[in-house]
Formats: C-alpha cells, sequence, structure tokens
C-alpha cells in the first residue's frame, strides 16, 4: 500500500480546496488505518512510539508525525456508545475535530470509526 498524500484528499474535493483542508483529511483517513492495525494488535490510547510505527509499517505507510500520532492515539481512546448521554457522543465528536477519529461501539458490538471530513475551509 502506499502512503496518504495531500493527492489524496483532493481527489475528493472541489478545485481550490485548501491544503490544510487536505491535509486534515489525509490525516483522519491515516489515522484510522493505523489505528485499526493497533486495535488488532490490542493496543491501546497509551501505545508507545515504536508501536505507532510497527502499525504505520504493517500497513505500508510511513512512520507518522507527532500531529498524526495524536489523532491515532485519539483514535484508540474510549468508544462512544449508544448508551451514552447525547452530551458525552457530542463531546467527542466536536473535541475531535479537524482530524481525530472517534471510536464507536454499535448496538451490535461492532467496533467503527467516525471520520471527520472537511467540507469547508
Amino acid at each position: 500500500m502506499s502512503s496518504t498524500s495531500i493527492g489524496t484528499a483532493r481527489h475528493f474535493h472541489p478545485a481550490g480546496t485548501p491544503g490544510d483542508v487536505c491535509r486534515d483529511h489525509n490525516r483522519a483517513a491515516l489515522a484510522i488505518v493505523v489505528a485499526a492495525e493497533a486495535r488488532r494488535r490490542g493496543y491501546g490510547p497509551d501505545l508507545s512510539d515504536e508501536q505507532v510505527d510497527e502499525c504505520a509499517e504493517l500497513t505500508g505507510r510511513r512512520s507518522p508525525s507527532p500531529t498524526s500520532r495524536k489523532a491515532i492515539r485519539a483514535a484508540l481512546g474510549p468508544p462512544v456508545t449508544a448508551e451514552d448521554a447525547p452530551e458525552t457522543v457530542a463531546a467527542a465528536v466536536f473535541d475531535a475535530l479537524p482530524s481525530k477519529p472517534v471510536r464507536v461501539v454499535g448496538r451490535d458490538g461492532r467496533e467503527f470509526f467516525l471520520v471527520p471530513l472537511p467540507v469547508t475551509a
């Protein structure tokens, strides 16, 4: 697999979309790929930089930037569930913006990542 680049997000956004919007999109996309591998390995939000790098390498990605590492660790944080109060869900979502995925556990127990994809600059 190739590493995510700004060019990847630019294909999903209209011409002229600012670079920082594309970087946020790419960061979130990279974070879920690496975080999913980390979940499969049983790692949580306290995983070491070496573990982040291990998961990134296993997914064909380069060593993430410090900002991307934060997004990966955020994605591995406590999940939001259907039983959570609306205020808890809102805080999880809005605290994650603009580029940190939110882990969610569905009613059937399956896990998902909610990924913020910016639509405005």
